[in-house]
């Protein structure tokens, strides 16, 4: 006697069967991808937050020392320190690759970008209030989200633009005449903004390097800082004179902005490593709110109406432009995981 007859629906089962599990198969390979995006974008995050605390402190440490001394020993002890402690911490482990790199060139320039970041801003901080100075410095991130379409290929969307107008509208609220900035200070924080745009391009571009590692980005970027910095130490008596007296005070603070440094340069190359210039960028705009404090508790600066309010728009026209571009990016990723589910 033979077996039961096989239902004349069972191959149309069957495919349904497979059609169901590729459709499941489908869905749990995007919903990796959306966790591994979303895990990326949380890293990033996390070492920016944790670098923006760290700049912060190092430019109140700045300030502090600009009104004491001149900017290039603060600058070399701000890159000599950050040399050294990176050699301590990675050279035992690292050895020869700890300077090892494939771009040199654009690796000297990055530091060379950043030693003029660090010369023109502690300068302009002798001069100008913290959150002022930071704020137009803090134009720079602006310039990188356009620039990120034709340096390094990125897609550069309407939500950009008006941010980057947001954000110049803000700084020119700062500048308005009669805003008692000091224009020798002003004109220190425009060649920052310079320096700065140059700095982050690279910074990218370094870490999408295969095989580019952060501590020889970093340690470079100390080691060109440190003998550029020497280099201007002649000038210190035309560009504000050496201090009085090298009290223990000064030495501790000497050494805690290098420290400072090295810590949030460490933070910002994994930031850019673990995200897209165009997603970093917005966010270091929460650095003008961390200057913001920091001058009101250390030194008891805060802006006027209208510099506050400038202040505002450059934080908000950047953080706008980032929430918006996210959730369109979102949107979009959706709707493209959606129609090529299989059906």
């Amino acid at each position: 006697m033979s077996g039961a007859p096989t239902p004349r629906w069972s191959p149309l089962h069957a495919h349904c069967e497979q059609v169901s599990r590729q459709r499941q198969a489908f869905c749990e390979a995007i919903l990796s991808l959306n966790t591994v995006a979303t895990a990326r974008a949380g890293r990033a995050s996390a070492y920016l937050f944790t670098g923006l605390i760290f700049f912060a402190l190092m430019d109140a440490i700045g300030k502090s020392l600009a009104a004491q001394m001149g900017t290039p020993l603060i600058s070399f002890a701000r890159h000599a320190v950050h040399a050294l402690l990176m050699a301590l911490i990675f050279g035992p482990s690292l050895r020869a690759a700890i300077i090892r790199t494939q771009r040199p060139w654009l690796q000297i320039i990055r530091g060379l970008m950043l030693t003029g970041f660090t010369l023109s801003f502690f300068s302009a901080l002798g001069y100008l209030p913290q959150a002022e100075a930071t704020a137009i410095a803090f134009i720079t991130p602006f310039f990188v989200m356009l620039l990120a379409g034709p340096v390094l290929g990125e897609r550069v969307t309407i939500w950009r633009w008006l941010g980057a107008a947001g954000g110049f509208l803000g700084m020119l609220l700062l500048l308005r005449p009669g805003a008692a900035l000091n224009p020798t200070g002003v004109g220190f924080a425009l060649i920052t903004v310079a320096c700065s745009i140059v700095f982050q391009l690279l910074t990218r571009k370094l870490s999408a390097t295969p095989g580019e590692g952060t501590a020889a980005t970093v340690l470079i970027t100390a080691l060109v800082g440190t003998v550029v910095s020497a280099l201007t130490l002649p000038l210190m008596p035309v560009w504000g004179g050496w201090p009085q007296q090298f009290t223990t005070v000064i030495w501790a603070q000497l050494l805690g902005i290098g420290i400072c440094g090295t810590v949030s340069q460490l933070c910002l190359v994994q930031a850019y490593y673990w995200s897209s210039a165009s997603f970093v960028a917005p966010l270091t705009f929460l650095q003008i709110v961390g200057a913001a404090i920091a001058g009101w508790l250390f030194f008891g600066d805060l802006p006027d109406l209208l510099g506050g309010l400038g202040i505002a728009i450059i934080c908000f026209s950047g953080l706008a432009s980032m929430l918006v571009e996210t959730r369109k990016s979102k949107r979009v990723s959706t709707r493209q995981s959606e129609s090529a589910t299989p059906h």
